[in-house]
């Protein structure tokens, strides 16, 4: 397939560098740093579990125009930057190319829909966790399966791409229901990113302090009304303690994504985390004032930027 991957950040750079074993595949990216050592030394992958080097030849470029229509597009970038990459990348766009979303948050089909038809979009999750070490470098720190989907389900598309993946040595699972998927990862996102952003902490003091944990349940009960409102039902009770499981044994040293954003003055991605349930929940009449104020609240964190600390 002719693959291209939009954001060669370190998710992005994982599996452009991972499907390249067997697709034709181009990173698009708009910092021409990370798109020069692309092109000159190859993705260059840290495997953490084997502590060495893998490094991946491949192509990059900033300006899409003449790479011709592609087979799939896979969106990588912020999802407040979706629009804007589309817009960029439209020529890469043909009538039976499918675009794949596996960003975090919620709506991001929704962005997608202004480009391609519905019927081509696939959205799912991913289970990886990377991180940037310099422009073209990745760490791959541990695996996991990447659970994909679509709105209109078509399973013959999803084998195709399942197929693919896996035999580039990425495992995937198709989800027929794969809303599920996406509220499960973002119960998780939207208590851990957007409290631990605020608080400037790691998550494991979500655990350790008893105001903090209140906040995370009721962020994630407003949730859980929203999602059973939506048509994807979960029990509230359950889904409370599957986070705070998660907190407790799996992410207790983590600094959230989100925490880096706003340590390192970059916008955050919360219109399309907390956001997206405050969007939806309007859509049914649906109070969510804990998630509204944490929406909020990071704008006005990020308001902060421009002025010196008093």
């Amino acid at each position: 397939m002719r693959i291209a991957v939009l954001g060669a950040g370190a998710m992005g750079s994982l599996y452009g560098a991972y499907l390249s074993r067997n697709n034709e595949v181009h990173m698009i990216d708009v910092n021409n740093k990370v798109v020069e050592s692309i092109n000159q030394k190859g993705l260059i992958i840290l495997e953490k579990e084997q502590n060495k080097d893998v490094v991946f030849p491949i192509s990059g470029v900033i300006n899409s125009d003449n790479l011709g229509i592609m087979d799939l597009i896979i969106v990588f970038v912020k999802n407040i930057y979706t629009i804007s990459a589309m817009e960029k990348n439209q020529s890469l766009i043909g009538e039976n190319t499918l675009v794949l979303t596996l960003q975090n948050g919620a709506g991001n089909d929704r962005d997608l829909e202004q480009f391609v038809k519905k019927e081509n979009i696939l959205i799912g999750t991913t289970e990886h966790n990377c991180a940037n070490l310099e422009p073209g470098r990745i760490s791959h720190n541990s695996s996991g399966i990447t659970n994909i989907g679509m709105v209109c389900h078509n399973i013959e598309i999803l084998q195709q791409i399942a197929d693919n993946f896996k035999s580039c040595g990425i495992p995937t699972e198709i989800y027929e229901n794969i809303q599920e998927v996406i509220w499960n990862k973002l119960f998780i996102n939207m208590s851990l990113n957007s409290v631990t952003a605020i608080l400037q902490c790691k998550v494991g003091y979500l655990h350790e302090n008893n105001d903090a944990s209140q906040i995370v349940k009721m962020i994630i009960s407003e949730a859980v009304d929203v999602a059973n409102a939506d048509g994807t039902y979960f029990n509230k009770d359950e889904v409370i303690e599957k986070v705070e499981k998660h907190i407790r044994d799996d992410f207790y040293e983590v600094v959230t994504s989100m925490n880096q954003d706003v340590l390192n003055k970059r916008i955050t991605e919360i219109d399309h985390i907390n956001g997206a349930v405050v969007r939806v929940a309007k859509e049914y009449g649906i109070q969510t004032p804990y998630n509204e104020f944490i929406v909020f609240l990071l704008h006005a964190i990020e308001g902060t930027y421009k002025f010196k600390a008093c």
